[in-house]
């Protein structure tokens, strides 16, 4: 509401001087003129509003955005006389857009370059439909702009350029404040509104004192379902992975299930109460072994067998591992199928690393066994814990071959309410009851 204020106050002044401009320079004042550009720079102050804090990532978003400033290129060129060249209509706009880019990343951190292509994609719509309409009535144009009693030229310095300048300054010192302060001008008032507060109250898993980070995600992902945005917030996945202020120390003597993940690790000196050998070499805690043994005897008799390739790692092991991946791979890339030490599932003695063939993981997808396993596992208390297109919520790519006991009531309720990740099980039946 405070943007929509300073915005339309800017289109007051603006609109105020030149009507000021008219009068002094014994210009006729074009109402229709002066009403249609009232109108548009309302728009304007509108778009900047929606957009500073919202990028656009998707297919749907992108094409609605288009469609905003499709009026943009309908009516510069009627209303102005100088945009009457498509040139000028793709600088406004080059300006504009690299303006709302700047907003967007001091709020959001982000910013997606196909937002600028898909609005100069929209003023062009705008300019073309312009075009055939002048062709087809070009004294439509010509009542709209401002006519000059007087021969000798004279300029009005005060149109749409000086409009979208102050506001943008407004918008920017606006923002600038909300990221210096760390607080949002309208809480200090005390009257913060929240654009889903109403749903939020429907949904029982949503904390109100998270609601303005509901708000901020859900304008991220505008097609979302709320439910959704929800509980990703509430697993803090509008956050950066492994950021310091929003990872927590998993509790050690909890027994089922214990979410490791990016923002949930275990001390240095971590150590499962109990270890038993699963097969070979390898341990687990006594549950997984027992559930594990169940699940490879039903799959003997299908004539089927399985091998377990990695279990249980202490945190020393996986900060060696980690670190011999990053001798040949950069960080980044690193950070997308290794744990950092204190991050791995492994550590808890519950997470199996499986395949058909001994040593040799990449065998496993595509398998036999595989499909098995995907289709059965939750039977015998297991689930494939980083399913293929989780890695947004996970951090991991897909990894068939990885399975993590969560115990029997546990994976049966996540396999009959379509719950592909343990975060999201965790919000919605760990952290809040459901009714």
């Amino acid at each position: 509401m405070l943007y929509y204020i300073l915005g339309i106050l800017a289109v007051v002044v603006v609109h105020l001087i030149t009507y000021l401009k008219c009068y002094e320079n014994g210009i006729k004042v074009n109402w229709l003129h002066m009403w249609m550009s009232a109108g548009f720079s309302c728009y304007m102050v509108y778009i900047v509003e929606y957009l500073h804090n919202n990028v656009i990532e998707n297919g749907i978003g992108l094409a609605k955005l288009a469609v905003m400033f499709i009026p943009a290129g309908l009516f510069m060129p009627i209303i102005y006389k100088r945009f009457k060249y498509f040139l000028m209509n793709i600088l406004y706009v080059l300006c504009v857009g690299g303006l709302i880019g700047v907003l967007q990343y001091i709020n959001c951190h982000k910013f997606n370059p196909l937002n600028i292509v898909f609005e100069l994609f929209g003023v062009l719509i705008g300019y073309i439909f312009t075009m055939i309409v002048n062709e087809i009535s070009p004294e439509f144009r010509k009542r709209c702009v401002i006519k000059k009693r007087k021969k000798q030229i004279r300029y009005l310095s005060f149109e749409a350029e000086t409009l979208a300048l102050l506001v943008f300054i407004l918008f920017f010192a606006g923002a600038m404040v909300e990221r210096i302060s760390g607080r949002d001008i309208e809480k200090q008032k005390g009257a913060v509104v929240y654009e889903h507060e109403d749903e939020y109250k429907d949904i029982y898993y949503a904390d109100k004192d998270k609601y303005d980070r509901y708000d901020a995600y859900a304008k991220l992902h505008p097609d979302m379902k709320l439910e959704d945005v929800v509980w990703r917030v509430d697993a803090n996945l509008d956050q950066e992975f492994y950021d310091e202020a929003y990872t927590t120390m998993a509790d050690a003597n909890t027994k089922s299930p214990l979410l490791i993940n990016k923002f949930n690790r275990v001390s240095e000196d971590y150590e499962p109460e109990k270890l038993v050998s699963i097969e070979g070499d390898y341990v687990a805690t006594p549950e997984t072994t027992t559930a594990y043994h169940e699940l490879i005897n039903d799959l003997e008799d299908l004539g089927m067998k399985i091998y377990v390739v990695s279990s249980y790692r202490s945190v020393e092991y996986q900060r060696n591992l980690h670190n011999y991946y990053l001798k040949s791979d950069t960080p980044e890339e690193v950070d997308t199928y290794s744990s950092r030490a204190g991050y791995s599932e492994h550590h808890t003695g519950r997470a199996l690393d499986i395949s058909q063939v001994r040593g040799n993981l990449n065998a496993f997808e595509g398998s036999d066994e595989a499909a098995w396993v995907y289709e059965n596992a939750y039977k015998y208390g297991f689930i494939v814990r980083y399913m293929d297109n989780e890695i947004d919520v996970t951090g991991y790519i897909f990894e068939p071959w990885h399975i993590t006991y969560v115990g029997k009531e546990i994976a049966q309720t996540m396999h009959d309410e379509g719950i592909t990740t343990l975060e999201e099980y965790v919000v919605k039946y760990v952290d809040h009851k459901k009714p």
